[in-house]
């Protein structure tokens, strides 16, 4: 339990014992002197976030596959090896293959004569070539006039999202210069909303354009391969009497792949995270190893459903793990995962599992380790020194507005109630800003006041204010 909820409980019991005395001996004006919890008002910063956690692992997993079915004849690294690209992990026993390559050069070798004429086949394969590269160029050109339709909409929408930023700014000022703030308000958000899609999508736009160029490079790398499968056949007409049975040597190029396939690679720098060969076995797994960036770490976490709509790429993040104790480290949300794929718990009614995003770790990554157990704080929003105060100190009035009381000196040792008429600003789990100018640095604010039915001018007893509680993270 944190100390607010300690100090909330302790007055509100206080104030029950106070009340259940009064069908004896105690009267009405007792409850004046039972101490009322508060809170001392100062600048300080609030934050909205959710509490997630999840285990550290590489940005870059490289699972690393092989298509040789063969014994390890060597292995070259085991769990937790530090390799560099290019380094050779394991090496498959090449002996059949290399036995069955040997077998066929000799034979290929020796039928290498010259093949009787395939004029008709040339002569189609040349037609068909041509047909072909008609067929080609006519796709690639609708692929242009589809790029291009595309970049112009893109376009189009693009210079209509900047008119909607422009018209709501203008709102926003007008309404703010006649004084209707809250309208104004709104329209600012929509402004920012609106800026934030014209800015979004106008980062998209040079795709548009890459597309238009991509599909002007694919029309002349159709025209580029169609002449040159012309010119092969061509070439093979002219050479017909001389060519050669291509099959044998299909087969030598695909044994000689294998070959070079039983010395596996690594396709990245990274860690050994997972193993699943020994040397002088053949592999059951299809992935042989993992491979992970350690170069830049990760965290993979599961979001709540009330909280999904709320995560988004970009947003801060605050990270600590067990190992490591209270150190923070910084992060950003990197990727949302927008689709549940969790499963029902039919005993509390939840999903369990559900969606997740990734969070990035910007600095002190060199400080962890890829399997660590790490929490997070995702900021969904935050303002830097303002005035807040607790959220049970604000009285929600009959007319819509909102009040809180503060404590003044009333004598030499007594307090009484003032109520103050306020405007709320962001509101976090704990705190409301203050975006009225009715309050200062060491006001004295009644919290809880509602339990303490205090009214204006009240005389009040006033216990030791308390500060933002604390959490445990999940909470």
């Amino acid at each position: 339990m944190n100390k607010g909820l300690i100090l909330r409980t302790a007055a509100a019991l206080t104030l029950s014992a106070a009340l259940l005395c009064g069908g004896a001996s105690c009267g009405i004006n007792d409850i004046i002197n039972v101490p009322v919890t508060t809170y001392t008002m100062e600048h300080t910063d609030v934050e909205n976030y959710i509490s997630v956690s999840g285990t550290v692992e590489g940005s870059n997993i490289v699972n690393v596959t092989s298509e040789v079915t063969s014994k390890v004849q060597s292995l070259n690294v085991g769990l937790g090896s530090a390799v560099k690209e290019g380094d050779v992990l394991c090496v498959f026993d090449s002996t059949s293959f290399q036995e069955q390559y040997d077998k066929l050069k000799e034979s290929a070798d020796m039928s290498n004569e010259k093949q009787e004429s395939f004029h008709d086949k040339n002569q189609r394969a040349l037609q068909e070539a041509k047909e072909q590269k008609n067929d080609l160029l006519r796709k690639a050109q609708r692929g242009i006039d589809s790029a291009v339709s595309a970049r112009d909409s893109a376009y189009e929408k693009y210079r209509k999202l900047g008119e909607t930023v422009d018209d709501n700014y203008a709102k926003y000022s007008s309404l703010f210069d006649e004084g209707n703030y809250e309208a104004a308000d709104m329209y600012y958000q929509y402004y920012e909303e609106a800026k934030a899609q014209y800015e979004t999508f106008g980062d998209t736009l040079s795709s548009y354009d890459d597309a238009v160029q991509s599909a002007k490079d694919a029309y002349n790398d159709a025209v580029k391969s169609s002449d040159a499968a012309i010119g092969l056949a061509q070439d093979a007409i002219d050479d017909e009497k001389f060519s050669k049975d291509s099959t044998a040597q299909d087969e030598l190029d695909k044994l000689a792949e294998m070959i070079d396939n039983c010395t596996v690679k690594a396709p990245r720098d990274g860690i050994v995270t997972a193993l699943n060969i020994a040397e002088g076995s053949i592999p059951k797994a299809e992935t042989l190893m993992t491979i992970e960036d350690t170069s830049a770490l990760r965290i993979n976490v599961t979001i709540k459903e009330a909280d999904i709509l709320s995560v988004k790429e970009g947003q801060k993040a605050v990270i600590t793990t067990t190992a490591t104790g209270e150190e923070e480290f910084s992060g950003k949300v990197e990727r949302v995962v927008n689709i549940n794929s969790g499963e029902l718990n039919m005993y509390t009614g939840e999903m369990d599992g559900g969606y997740s995003a990734e969070i990035v770790i910007d600095e002190g990554a060199d400080k962890l380790l890829i399997g660590m157990t790490a929490k997070a704080k995702i900021i969904l929003d935050s303002k830097e020194d303002v005035l807040a105060v607790p959220y049970d100190s604000i009285m929600h009035n009959s007319d819509d507005t909102y009040s809180v009381f503060v404590a003044e000196k009333n004598g030499s040792n007594g307090y009484k109630a003032k109520e103050v008429k306020v405007e709320k600003g962001m509101e976090t789990n704990y705190l409301t800003e203050i975006i009225s100018d009715e309050l200062n640095d060491g006001d004295i604010i009644l919290t809880d006041v509602k339990s303490f039915a205090i009214t204006d001018g009240k005389e009040i007893a006033i216990a030791e204010p308390y500060s933002e509680p604390e959490t445990d993270e999940g909470e």
